[in-house]
């Protein structure tokens, strides 16, 4: 079907445009009228010929907020009575990223030739991981897909705050981590190195501090590529070992153990095993088929390995509270509540409290890591550049208390 290019009023002070797959200009101005627009202008597009902003916007990767707007959107479409398809259709109108605009005609197109929209939606694993098509199957099979789209659309947001909070935490010590290295490797190789020359002619020896300096500065003056070149292949070997089964798993499990980042990647595992346990429980998935699509969700291979035996004991006969008080990482607190939920039949339940409360946890633990975090990276930054300046003033002192 052809495209129409178009533009309408949403309310009396806003405008919108977008694009809409229609069979023809005056379907398309019908379709655009139900929706409640007053159309004002309306343009065949070729396919053949995107416009430059849609052909830069189709690199745009899809994100989790926009995975989670659809779900909420198709839940209050089809909530409203409207058939599957054509929900669908409306929201491939109402999409403005193109990525997301293929995947929906995609989902479209499977449900018009009589697949279910969770084998569809299990078409596009990278966009929608496999808790979404089994909690649709089982949304579809009980009658209840629009509670369940909703709720989808509920773990998407909360999923992508948590995930939010954490990077808008680490954002601040890595740019001053980067700032500082960059100001110190720029002062050694080409800042410094141009006072040696003057130092050396100088008849007084040298203090140590100064001695030091120019010893690290005539290196790094010298051979400051091949330091570049040195960082560069630990990265790419550190980046390979870690694409490893093995490598991932060892690096996760030091990771777990540091000081300042383990509290906070322990809290924010749980969390996310937590809410996504709980989330397929309440919506009618087996317990073993949740443990299996925990694992896969489960960022730390370390933590996911211990979830992924707890599945092995719960398929022989075990609870799930048994399995995971021998496990290492999982606090007795959180087994206790489990263990509550799961004898009073609410373990969906149980799981969401405890997600909710580790979200704290992990909200606490973010602004204990930064609260630490800055002030000891600026402290080690001011130490460092602090010694660089004093170690090449201390010689202009010298010369000039000889002359005085």
């Amino acid at each position: 079907m052809p495209l129409y290019r178009y533009e309408v009023k949403k309310n009396p002070r806003e405008s919108v445009t977008g694009v809409l797959e229609a069979e023809s200009q005056q379907a398309a101005l019908n379709r655009l009228r139900d929706m409640g627009y007053h159309p004002l202008a309306i343009a065949e597009e070729k396919r053949g010929e995107p416009s430059r902003g849609a052909s830069v916007r189709y690199f745009r990767r899809i994100r989790q907020r926009e995975v989670s707007t659809f779900f909420r959107q198709l839940a209050n479409l089809t909530d409203a009575g409207l058939p599957l398809i054509r929900a669908l259709t409306t929201l491939i109108s109402e999409t403005e990223n193109p990525r997301m605009v293929d995947v929906l005609r995609k989902l479209r197109a499977g449900v018009q030739k009589g697949r279910t929209l969770a084998e569809c939606l299990a078409d596009h694993p990278k966009i929608f991981p496999a808790m979404y098509p089994s909690m649709v199957r089982a949304g579809e099979t009980g009658g209840m897909l629009e509670e369940v789209l909703l709720r989808i659309a509920v773990f998407g947001e909360k999923t992508d705050s948590l995930k939010s909070k954490v990077i808008g935490a680490l954002i601040y010590p890595a740019f001053l981590t980067f700032v500082g290295a960059t100001a110190l490797f720029v002062l050694l190789s080409f800042v410094f190195p141009k006072f040696i020359s003057l130092f050396e002619d100088f008849n007084t020896p040298l203090p140590v501090a100064t001695r030091i300096v120019m010893g690290i500065c005539g290196f790094m003056g010298r051979w400051w590529w091949l330091i570049l070149c040195c960082i560069a292949f630990i990265f790419v070997a550190a980046r390979q070992y870690l694409a490893t089964a093995r490598g991932r798993l060892q690096a996760d499990r030091r990771l777990l153990t540091a000081p300042v980042f383990g509290p906070v990647v322990q809290r924010v595992e749980i969390s996310k095993f937590a809410r996504t346990l709980g989330t397929l429980i309440d919506n009618g998935v087996p317990i073993l088929s949740a443990l299996r699509i925990v694992v896969d969700t489960l960022t730390n291979r370390a933590i996911a390995r211990e979830v992924g035996l707890v599945h092995d004991e719960v398929s022989e006969g075990e609870s799930l509270h048994g399995a995971l008080r021998r496990t290492e990482h999982f606090p007795p607190t959180v087994v206790n509540m489990l263990a509550v939920g799961e004898e009073s039949g609410r373990l969906g339940e149980a799981c969401k409290r405890i997600a909710d409360v580790y979200d704290e946890e992990v909200d606490r633990a973010i602004r204990a890591m930064t609260s630490l975090l800055e002030p000891t990276l600026i402290l080690v930054m001011g130490f460092f550049v602090g010694f660089l300046v004093i170690a090449m003033l201390l010689p202009m002192f010298q010369v000039s208390s000889l002359i005085s």
